[in-house]
């Protein structure tokens, strides 16, 4: 039996990281098509805050989780039904301390009533405030919309909220 000799490996090769600029030494086959000198560095890339022209570059993972969405209800048709997802939040129901906001869902329930009676969706910046202070009671006439400042001016009316001295 005869061995072929192992192929020599290729010299390395100097590449700059993508975010700083340090030169740093790759192999020909770990060169890739962005390099990166630590993890550090991968994660400002990759961060909003740090880069973010180079941010909306990146990737885009939303078709991606889509498209599991469909083939896991394509292979588990029977999985999460609305009945089966009514049980399972039942089954949740109670187990908490009682000092968060109820959901339905996986929604807020207050924003839910309020959406069904002004008639449309709640706008990200909306906030619900209740009326009696009482997290839990979602009265649809206990609960009003304001923008972010009324909501804290309301509350520092009230003397929940004090100015931080600086």
């Amino acid at each position: 039996m005869e061995f072929k000799p192992r192929k020599k490996r290729q010299p390395a090769v100097i590449v700059e990281c993508d975010w700083c600029g340090t030169e740093i030494t790759r192999y020909p086959s770990r060169i890739k098509d962005r390099n990166y000198c630590s993890r550090a560095c991968l994660a400002k890339n990759h961060s909003k805050v740090h880069n973010p022209d180079g941010y909306k570059k990146l990737k885009d993972y939303s078709a991606q989780s889509k498209n599991m969405a469909r083939i896991n209800r394509e292979l588990n048709p029977t999985r999460m039904t609305p009945e089966v997802r009514a049980k399972l939040r039942q089954s949740h129901l109670g187990k908490g301390k009682g000092i968060s906001y109820e959901k339905t869902h996986g929604r807020h329930t207050h924003r839910i009533v309020m959406e069904q009676k002004l008639g449309r969706p709640l706008r990200e910046e909306e906030i619900v405030h209740h009326i009696d202070g009482d997290h839990r009671n979602n009265d649809p006439d206990n609960l009003m919309v304001l923008t972010r400042s009324e909501h804290v001016n309301l509350h520092r009316a009230q003397g929940d909220l004090r100015r931080k001295s600086g």
